[in-house]
């Protein structure tokens, strides 16, 4: 018999994790939801052994046409070969090369490639890893932090070490160190324009962005006026409620000099060409005042300005509340519960200065109250088009291998990697999700998808021979499976009377076929998941 409700169990791990498999429920009902979050919180550096052999042996088709030598072209050779995912774990230096030689000695088709592997990557690492909490603080970064891909060649190339080697490491770290990571790294630098800041000219770019959208929230912006009343301690003075014009100018002022080798003049004479990191004295501009009430002035060491001004940032209030509240929008939906906020808030204060201050914020959400598991009345949170790919492969157990059209399959609504083009990230409502366009692309995605070579379902081998036995019990199977709890009446009857069709499951059952079940099987779990009770996170 199906619960007509979501369990705790499941309620839980749809709000943390890409899709609560029937395993993962039963997981959390032996250990208990504490000791399962306790054991999330503290993931390997990398991947788990098993996605880490995984993801060595997965490999993607690359094709196209050689050009052969021209004036001024060096050309390139014909490729057509499978390729393991070689660029996931390229140094920076020869991504960099890779965009500035493109259409000179290396073909576009491999920049392309480039966007392939890391979708690929990141389909392939969301699906299967064990530990889900850390997929989904990567997710939620990679949005907060938020990199168009098409805005710039060298911040686009940039993206395979923005994701492992900035994101990932610190997912649920400190946001101090995780911010100036940020800061320092080829993509956003690129993205945002600090690399091409200089003295004469401090880019208002990012110093902007990193106020508005990284810290501390649009709320926090006064305009053109006074900085306002002092309101939190500092060791360097006492910070004004909020920030101003004057505050960016004086921001991009301290963060000028904070670019890439990129081939223009230094210290020394010409910096390499290499994409990577570096502190440009010659572009550092030195009249920084002050910055939200603090005073900088004083501090001339190399990129003492700049680390004082993510300082200021990381340790003003504004950016508990701004950033605590959007992380509990991403669990909870567009009105999350104030008690859940309050606890966050006082979590990422109380830990700010601390190693694990992001591990210590989602455990005081997730296990000082039992709200993550409760339903809400007042609000509801849908998957994302992105989600709903993601969470139809779990609760289906179909294994994902590397897919090069990952990289474009969620595009056209603005989901996916990357593929948001503006700062600010892709809206979090359940409104942008709830359009005709995405509807559709949700009911048509899961049948196209399972076409796919590169996605293997096993799901006559996973059903059981007593569900079988009727289409009612076919179809309780699998909403249990991939929802875990009954669909409205209307919708169990349509997918019972489907099943029992001519063209159903039953019939395909009847005929004995493997290959016709297997089919059947993923009709039925696509028609499962095109339901607005699989719509929800």
């Amino acid at each position: 018999m199906l619960r007509s409700a979501p369990s705790f169990e499941t309620l839980a791990l749809n709000r943390v994790t890409f899709g609560a498999r029937d395993a993962d429920v039963a997981a959390v009902q032996k250990a208990g939801w504490t000791a399962w979050v306790d054991e999330q919180l503290n993931p390997p550096s990398g991947d788990d052994p098993a996605l880490a052999a995984f993801m060595a042996g997965q490999t993607m088709r690359i094709m196209y046409n050689g050009q052969p030598p021209t004036q001024g072209i060096v050309g390139w050779p014909t490729i057509n070969q499978l390729r393991p995912l070689n660029y996931m774990n390229a140094d920076i230096s020869a991504l960099w090369d890779l965009a500035r030689n493109v259409e000179y000695s290396v073909a576009a088709n491999e920049l392309s490639r480039v966007q392939q592997e890391i979708c690929a990557a990141t389909w392939i690492r969301n699906t299967h890893a064990a530990f889900q909490i850390r997929e989904f603080m990567v997710d939620f970064w990679n949005n907060h932090f938020n990199i168009g891909r098409q805005a710039d060649i060298f911040a686009s190339v940039a993206l395979p070490v923005y994701d492992t080697k900035v994101i990932r490491p610190r997912a649920l770290g400190n946001f101090r160190d995780l911010l100036e990571a940020v800061a320092t790294s080829t993509a956003m630098l690129r993205y945002l324009n600090n690399a091409e800041s200089t003295a004469a000219l401090p880019n208002e770019n990012y110093a902007r962005e990193i106020m508005e959208l990284h810290t501390l929230g649009r709320a926090a912006y006064i305009g053109l006026g006074s900085a306002g009343a002092g309101i939190f301690p500092l060791r360097r003075g006492i910070l004004a409620a909020g920030f101003t014009d004057q505050d960016i100018i004086e921001a991009s002022r301290a963060l000028s000099g904070w670019t890439v080798e990129q081939g223009q003049a230094g210290p020394g004479g010409e910096l390499p060409n290499t994409g990577r990191f570096v502190y440009n004295p010659l572009q550092h501009n030195t009249q920084a005042r002050s910055v939200l009430g603090v005073d900088i002035s004083h501090l001339t060491d190399p990129m003492q300005q700049g680390k004082a001004v993510l300082d200021i940032l990381a340790e003003h209030p504004a950016t508990a509340e701004f950033i605590c509240i959007k992380l509990a929008k991403r669990m909870f939906g567009d009105t999350p519960p104030p008690a859940v906020i309050a606890r966050a808030k006082q979590a990422w204060l109380a830990n700010r200065n601390k190693p694990d201050q992001i591990k210590t914020v989602l455990a005081a959400i997730l296990q000082d109250g039992a709200e993550i598991g409760l339903p809400l009345t007042a609000s509801s949170k849908l998957r994302r088009p992105y989600e709903r790919i993601i969470a139809f492969f779990r609760t289906t157990g179909t294994v994902v291998n590397a897919f090069d059209l990952a990289s474009s399959a969620a595009t056209a609504l603005g989901d996916g990697l990357y593929v948001w083009p503006t700062p600010e990230g892709r809206p979090d409502t359940d409104a942008q999700w709830l359009t005709t366009s995405a509807n559709l692309y949700n009911w048509n995605l899961p049948l196209l998808l399972l076409a796919q070579t590169a996605f293997r379902t096993t799901l006559g081998m996973q059903t059981p021979s007593s569900a079988s036995a009727s289409p009612t019990l076919l179809v309780e199977y699998w909403v249990e499976r991939m929802v875990g709890y009954t669909l409205r009446p209307p919708a169990m009857s349509a997918l019972i009377e489907d099943a029992a069709g001519p063209v159903g499951a039953m019939a395909a059952y009847a005929s004995g076929g493997v290959l016709n079940i297997e089919n059947a099987l993923r009709r039925l779990t696509a028609l499962i998941a095109t339901s607005p009770e699989f719509g929800l996170r």
